[in-house]
C-alpha cells in the first residue's frame, strides 16, 4: 500500500516540477478525461471480466480508488507535456516502458494480481492508449480549440 502513496507522491511531485507546456485549460480538460477512461478499464477488466486485482482484497479501497482515479491522469499529464509533436512514436515507447515498468512494480510488490491477463498484454494497450491520447490532444483539445 505504501508503494502506491509513493507512487502518488512521485508522480504529483514530477508534475509540480516538469516543464509545463500544457495550458491550464488543457490540464483540466485531460485530468478528468483520463481519469474517467482509467476507472471504465478498471470497471471493465477489473471488476467485471475480474482479470486482474487491485489490493489485498476482492473489494475496492480507497487505496485501488486513488491509484485507478489519479495515476493514470497524472501519468498522461506528464506524458503530453514532456512529449514533442513531432516524435510521438518515441514518447509513446518511452512511456510504455515507464507504465509497463510500474506495472511490473506493482505486481511484484504484490499489490496487482494479474489473473486471466497476463502482463505483457498491457504492452500493445499501453501503445494504443498513448498514441490515441496523442492524437486526441493534438486534433480535439489543442486545435480544436483553435477553430475559425
Amino acid at each position: 500500500m505504501m508503494l502506491v502513496w509513493g507512487l502518488i507522491l512521485f508522480l504529483v511531485v514530477a508534475l509540480l516540477i516538469m516543464p509545463k507546456r500544457l495550458t491550464v485549460k488543457e490540464n483540466l480538460i485531460m485530468f478528468p478525461f483520463v481519469g474517467y477512461f482509467a476507472a471504465v478499464a478498471h470497471i471493465l477488466v477489473g471488476i467485471m471480466v475480474d482479470l486482474v486485482d487491485f489490493g489485498p482484497t476482492k473489494s475496492v479501497e480507497f487505496t485501488d480508488f486513488v491509484l485507478v482515479a489519479f495515476a493514470p491522469s497524472f501519468i498522461a499529464l506528464l506524458f503530453l507535456n514532456f512529449m514533442k509533436p513531432d516524435k510521438p512514436l518515441f514518447y509513446t515507447m518511452i512511456w510504455t516502458v515507464f507504465s509497463f515498468l510500474l506495472e511490473v512494480l506493482l505486481s511484484f510488490n504484490g499489490y496487482m494480481e494479474h489473473l486471466e491477463w497476463k502482463i505483457w498484454y498491457s504492452i500493445p494497450v499501453y501503445i494504443v492508449a498513448f498514441l490515441t491520447l496523442h492524437w486526441f490532444f493534438e486534433h480535439v483539445v489543442r486545435n480544436g480549440s483553435k477553430s475559425p
